[in-house]
């Protein structure tokens, strides 16, 4: 089987960088297997991010959500094309994207469900003449499903072990937690969100410092603070944390307002800027660790804690984690192959690859769909990229496709 060049595009809940992957895959559906990977983190400039903040958090006009649509298409353009330079390749070699997009608003648990990610597909196709899957989430909330985990399948391709039961965390925006048992299959896999994480401490120390400061850099001023009993217990009883998987928790719910008003709170407790930072750094390892002994199985095995996301680079949290899980050596992903940081925007690439492969990538179990769907919506690149599309679709689509359950 030929391999094949993929890019993935990913943007963080902090906003500072565009995080792009160029790899080499080779096998097609479950059987990929990862030759080669070139990764960088892009930054994105202060202008945009002010804007995407201010999306985020609205209120805003129309226009400005049209204009930042834009304006991240021409981002991760200039993202995708950096990573196929540093890696000395062309983009005419490039089979297709994989960009999620940023995500503005989510609400799964309406009456209708909904998201909506920014990044103009059709710029990137256009600056880069490269085939875009993009809008992973939608297909899976349509089906019923809450858009979330989408990282199961990717990483049960990815870390799935003959020998070794792996658990991963995972640190991005919300903090989730994967258990891959050795030799399983992907129905036994578990995969779900256990609580908040960058989200929560970003916002914290954005409201705190007016703006000065993006995050807790290695935690270091959380690891300063004492953390508050009382009102860590009162947010591990918030009612979006009592729910069983399958389980996406609404962002909304420890957002801006949450922060806002845990400022007060910990007022209340005669604490200050460092103490409510190392409570709410104790709530994200706390929710890790109950997540992880309520839902996994009593009699489960873990030989390996991999670690990955941005939280990884937060000494304290890192340090809390290890005292939640005695008896467990915990290491990044990189140990294994996958950069720690890039986990995620290597998932997109591989969602993106399925889809070509038509290989349905939403795991049921995971994220409570009616059934296994195709993810992602294709915008065609040059007319030469998209016939190799096509090709290879056809090609594919005389194989039996998996169903996942």
């Amino acid at each position: 089987m030929p391999s094949r060049w993929i890019i993935g595009l990913a943007t963080g809940s902090s906003a500072n960088c565009v995080d792009a992957v160029l790899l080499e895959l080779q096998g097609i559906g479950l059987d990929l297997r990862l030759q080669q990977l070139h990764g960088l983190h892009q930054p994105i400039p202060s202008e945009l991010r002010t804007l995407l903040q201010r999306v985020r958090t609205g209120p805003v006009e129309p226009r400005e959500v049209s204009q930042l649509h834009r304006l991240l298409g021409e981002t991760y353009a200039s993202a995708a094309r950096a990573v196929a330079d540093s890696a000395s390749q062309s983009l005419a070699r490039v089979h297709c994207i994989g960009c999620a997009g940023y995500t503005v608003g989510d609400d799964p648990d309406s009456r209708f469900p909904s998201t909506l990610a920014l990044g103009m597909s059709a710029v990137l196709a256009e600056r880069c003449g490269v085939t875009v899957v993009s809008d992973f989430r939608s297909r899976d909330l349509a089906a019923g499903g809450q858009g979330t985990p989408l990282s199961a399948l990717p990483d049960h391709v990815l870390f799935r072990h003959p020998r070794q039961s792996r658990l991963l965390l995972h640190l991005g925006s919300m903090s989730h937690l994967v258990y891959l048992p050795a030799n399983g299959r992907l129905h036994e896999m578990i995969a779900l969100e256990a609580g908040p994480c960058n989200l929560l401490l970003d916002a914290l120390i954005q409201w705190l410092t007016a703006g000065k400061e993006a995050y807790d850099a290695g935690g270091k001023r959380a690891v300063q603070g004492r953390c508050v009993e009382p009102l860590l217990q009162e947010w591990l009883s918030h009612p979006v944390l009592q729910r069983r998987p399958p389980r996406c928790l609404p962002s909304q719910a420890f957002g801006k307002d949450f922060a806002i008003a845990a400022v007060h709170q910990i007022r209340q407790y005669e604490g200050g800027l460092h103490d409510l930072l190392c409570t709410a750094t104790h709530f994200v390892a706390r929710c890790i660790s109950l997540a992880y002994k309520r839902f996994l199985p009593s009699q489960a095995k873990v030989d390996e804690v991999l670690l990955s996301g941005g939280g990884t680079r937060n000494g304290f949290l890192w340090h809390l984690l290890e005292q939640q899980f005695t008896g467990h050596s915990l290491a990044r992903t990189d140990q294994v192959g996958i950069p720690a940081e890039l986990r995620q925007v290597i998932g997109h690439a591989l969602l993106a690859a399925l889809t070509l492969d038509g290989v349905p990538s939403n795991v049921p179990g995971a994220t409570g769909a009616a059934g296994s769907r195709l993810l992602g919506s294709l915008t065609p690149g040059s007319s030469a990229n998209w016939a190799r599309c096509l090709q290879w679709m056809c090609q594919q689509a005389t194989v039996a496709t998996p169903v996942l359950r």
